[in-house]
């Protein structure tokens, strides 16, 4: 599958969490997804589970009414993190492309053929992002690609209050080489959404 520019550019951010958060970096396996559609009031339940890897692993059980499962997804995850990572409300919902891989080959008529999907969404004073997977399954290849939006930003807020820290901590020992390359990660951290500073202690 190619990289999108965006997911280049999302390269350099994740060596980052590497660096910044190491153990504290926060990875999501998706799990399970059960989706119901109710045609009479033409609203979508999902219900999905995921593992959130920290220090230590918890298992996250989300369900939501909406409008179409793509939304039912993106909204039960911004609900859950919003109140904890403020930056995710630069973020929302604008378009989502499915794009089937149709190629048949000897052994079979293309019924299991690949599915592409990009979640795409407008971060505020950024521009546009995009997030893909591939797999046999729709709702699989969707589910994985909201999970990694997730994961991606909710890190970056991470990373980015960590190296707060770290400048705060450097000022005090008057050590300008750290307070420079915190700084240039930062700049790194802020092309791709902004943050709110937490308040010092």
């Amino acid at each position: 599958m190619q990289k999108t520019p965006q997911e280049f550019k999302r390269e350099n951010v994740k060596k980052l969490f590497q660096k910044i958060l190491k153990e504290e970096q926060l990875l999501f396996a998706p799990l399970n997804i059960s989706v119901l559609e109710n045609q009479e009031d033409k609203h979508t339940s999902v219900s999905f589970s995921f593992e959130l890897f920290n220090e230590a692993k918890e298992i996250v059980e989300l369900d939501c009414n909406a409008n179409g499962f793509v939304d039912g997804l993106f909204t039960a995850c911004y609900d859950y993190f919003c109140d904890s990572y403020n930056s995710l409300k630069n973020i929302r919902l604008l378009d989502y492309q499915v794009k089937p891989n149709m190629k048949k080959n000897k052994n079979n008529l293309g019924a299991d053929a690949k599915v592409e999907v990009s979640i795409v969404m407008d971060v505020q004073g950024h521009g546009i992002s995009e997030f893909s997977s591939r797999s046999r399954s729709l709702l699989r290849s969707s589910f994985t690609s909201i999970l990694r939006a997730f994961e991606f930003y909710i890190n970056c807020e991470k990373a980015f209050h960590k190296t707060q820290t770290f400048i705060d901590d450097a000022q005090k020992r008057n050590r300008g080489d750290i307070i420079s390359s915190c700084t240039y990660d930062l700049t790194i951290l802020t092309e791709v959404n902004n943050y709110v500073r937490e308040p010092r202690n």
